[in-house]
């Protein structure tokens, strides 16, 4: 005999199809993959944010990380171009051709695997996956990522692009390099061609976002776009446009200790740091406040007011970006990273290759009233480099919590709005992963029939959509640094460390505990010594898989001078 179907049943078959048809409808009207915007600024240190502590008004940056996240634990290389060559790559620096910066490499590294001075054949860039992928990817600012024609942002994945391929430069329309020894890479590329002069009221963050924006906003179908806005500001020579000279006037008069302190207190208010975080004396290599004559105290004042407004001027011109976002209708659906490539700079004028006094001399006019302009040539300085890497110890070339500690603020759609993230192990590599997660594409394995070095970072975005707390357990995954023999390992809580001259009598392996010493004073090394070894294992290991090499000798430019240096033969080909 037949059975009867019965009606529950019925109507749960009927309620399963309905449920179905409404899963292909919302899929069918799915939102469209994200923009993406990633914003890097240069030598920016932890703390020179209004949203990290800071005294200089940033409200447009502020605002953007109220409106998504803020790290608080977020590590990058202690040198700029190591950094945005793992940013973009997403796999370790001595796999992807910047094992070191150039001009640093020693004889025995140079053109070693790794070690190319530019983006190798081993890696496929953000850009190229997602142009591949149906983006629009566009690239202003600066490159430092390799200055043969074939390692142009216009053959390494941007449709459109305007770039500076050296590691920096005037930022007025004279855009002079930072010393003889940078002039052959020290120039402008505008797709495939060399930029042969600049507009006449040309200032770097300006124009850089000037291009940016009339790129997203000329273009002319639907399609979404990856744009990288790789900024100069606030990297010496510190320059501002006239109208920002006098921002900061007598703000630093106080001096080095006093603005530390101040935004010390900040950051605990902001929950930046912890409230048990001590007051940061720094590492004693600089005069403190009180040392100074009231002449040296005038300069170095001036010097930060300049650095400030430099810093404001940069968020000036990305809230510029933004409104523009906005008018276009694009903002909504647009996912905008920003960060800094490293800790802020200790270096001055004459450190670079060439730069002696005679020669900044003649070169450049440092008369007080004149500085700031477009001919002056003033850095901010290792003293004020501490302050602005409060409450961390050190800065950019080291790898101190001071030179691989920077800000990262992520917003938009998919990101969960909360206040900040902390102890989560997020690493400059992970941001490449996350964006591919986000707009739903993966990485091949080979990319013209080379295969490719292995993703050094994981994705976040289970972080930052509320699904986890951490992007890798680094007690599990330690996180591995090295550049020009300053090493470090992080593992957990502990810290493993190694610093070079003259920043350590002697380059040998400290430990510190960062759970109870976040500013790196006591060494455990002695009292702990199976933990430092345990350290120095894992890194050693790192060290071989990734095709470390260690620098012999002196930097190899010294011998055979800039010309020669940068006329290697790349091994992209």
């Amino acid at each position: 005999m037949r059975k009867h179907v019965k009606p529950f049943f019925i109507l749960f078959l009927i309620a399963g199809l309905l449920g179905c048809s409404q899963n292909q409808n919302n899929d069918s009207k799915k939102l469209p993959r994200p923009n993406i915007l990633l914003i890097v600024v240069d030598d920016l240190g932890y703390s020179d944010l209004g949203c990290y502590g800071s005294e200089i008004r940033t409200p447009n940056l502020d605002k953007l990380a109220n409106q998504g996240v803020k790290f608080t634990d977020f590590y990058v290389s202690s040198l700029c171009a190591p950094t945005r060559a793992m940013l973009l790559t997403g796999v370790d620096n001595h796999q992807n051709g910047l094992g070191t910066m150039p001009p640093g490499h020693t004889e025995n590294q140079y053109l070693k695997p790794g070690y190319e001075g530019s983006l190798n054949n081993q890696v496929i860039t953000i850009p190229e996956v997602l142009r591949d992928n149906g983006y629009h990817t566009y690239m202003t600012g600066k490159w430092h990522l390799g200055h043969h024609e074939e390692s142009y942002p216009a053959n390494r994945g941007f449709e459109k692009s305007f770039g500076l391929l050296g590691g920096g430069s005037g930022h007025f329309t004279n855009s002079f390099a930072l010393g003889p020894g940078e002039e052959p890479v020290t120039f402008y590329v505008k797709d495939q061609d060399i930029v042969e002069k600049l507009p006449d009221e040309f200032y770097s963050s300006k124009d850089f976002t000037d291009k940016m924006i009339n790129y997203i906003v000329k273009q002319e179908d639907e399609s979404p776009f990856f744009g990288y806005l790789a900024y100069t500001a606030p990297h010496d020579p510190l320059h501002v446009p006239d109208e920002y000279l006098d921002n900061y006037k007598g703000v630093y008069d106080t001096g080095y200790e006093q603005i530390k302190r101040d935004r010390l207190v900040r950051t605990k208010k902001l929950g930046i740091v912890n409230e048990s975080v001590p007051y940061n004396p720094g590492t004693g290599k600089f005069p403190m406040w009180g040392d100074l004559d009231d002449d040296q105290k005038k300069l170095q004042a001036r010097i930060m007011e300049i650095y400030a407004s430099m810093v404001e001027n940069l968020d000036y011109n990305i809230g510029r970006l933004i409104d523009s976002l906005k008018e276009a209708g694009k903002y909504e659906n647009t996912i905008i990273v920003f960060l800094s490539d490293n800790g802020a700079n200790p270096k001055e004028a004459g450190s670079y290759p060439g730069n002696s006094k005679e020669y900044l001399a003649e070169n450049f006019n440092n008369s007080f009233s004149n500085l700031g302009k477009g001919n002056s040539f003033i850095s901010q300085g290792g003293a004020w480099a501490e302050v602005s890497n409060t409450p961390f110890t050190y800065f950019k070339t080291t790898t101190g919590e001071g030179g691989i500690h920077a800000p990262l603020i992520i917003a938009g759609p998919g990101i969960e709005k909360r206040k900040y993230y902390t102890n989560t192990g997020m690493h400059v590599c992970d941001i490449f992963p996350t964006i591919l997660d986000f707009v739903e594409v993966s990485r091949p394995a080979k990319y013209k029939e080379i295969e490719l070095a292995p993703f050094y970072g994981k994705s976040a975005k289970k972080l930052l959509d509320g699904k986890a707390e951490l992007v890798r357990n680094t007690s599990v995954n330690p996180l591995f640094f090295e550049m020009m023999e300053c090493k470090a390992v992080i593992k957990g809580k502990w810290k493993a460390m190694m610093l070079q001259p003259p920043y350590a009598n002697e380059p040998i392996w400290q430990l510190y505990d960062l759970s109870k010493d976040p500013l790196e004073k006591h060494d455990l090394s002695l009292q702990e010594p199976e933990k430092l070894e345990e350290l120095i294992k894992d890194w050693d290991e790192y060290a071989n898989d990734v095709g470390y090499i260690k620098g012999e000798g002196e930097m190899l430019i010294n011998k055979i001078g800039p010309e020669e240096f940068y006329k290697y033969e790349s091994l992209i080909k």
